[in-house]
């Protein structure tokens, strides 16, 4: 009887084996704009990477265009005014994933309120809702201090309210 079972067993292997029954990723992934509440995060995971998503409110808006200063890349937020910000939630500086930390918590850099984001507890960057590198103090050394903006997905808005992503940054 066990001889039989092991030779089911073995034969089920080399089937899954020889017909590729693996699990094959999503090509893409699909999200109803219309269904994530504005304000916060929702996170995914696709093609192995976490992503996060924040649809925006007027007042974020605001507090991320006063907040471009602060940034080091000082890119501004775009006109007319994104209704969503996408991204990894790897560091581009590192690898490690970033931690999302929401508005008037504690932070490194207490100077400025914090609006709310997302920090690297591996090298301790910060970044805000639109994915801009923070920087921490004004007089921060930028060769040694500098962080990238978080990576953005490969993605196509359809239909208005369906978000494609079709390709994750890499790891």
């Amino acid at each position: 009887m066990i001889a039989i079972l092991v030779a089911t067993g073995a034969w089920v292997a080399f089937v899954y084996w020889m017909t590729g029954l693996e699990r094959k990723e999503a090509a893409y992934l699909d999200i109803d704009l219309a269904e994530i509440p504005t304000g916060s995060p929702k996170f995914y995971t696709f093609q192995r990477t976490p992503l996060a998503l924040v649809r925006t409110t007027e007042a974020m808006l605001d507090d991320l265009q006063a907040q471009t200063t602060h940034t080091w890349y000082q890119r501004p937020i775009a006109a007319p005014r994104p209704s969503f910000f996408v991204y990894s939630l790897v560091s581009p500086a590192d690898g490690c994933e970033v931690e999302h930390v929401p508005k008037g918590a504690d932070r490194y850099a207490p100077v400025r309120p914090w609006q709310g984001g997302y920090y690297d507890p591996c090298r301790f960057g910060e970044w805000d809702y639109a994915g801009r590198a923070i920087k921490q103090y004004a007089d921060q050394d930028a060769q040694l201090l500098r962080m990238p903006d978080l990576d953005v997905p490969d993605f196509e808005l359809r239909e208005q309210h369906i978000l494609r992503i079709t390709r994750a940054p890499k790891r």
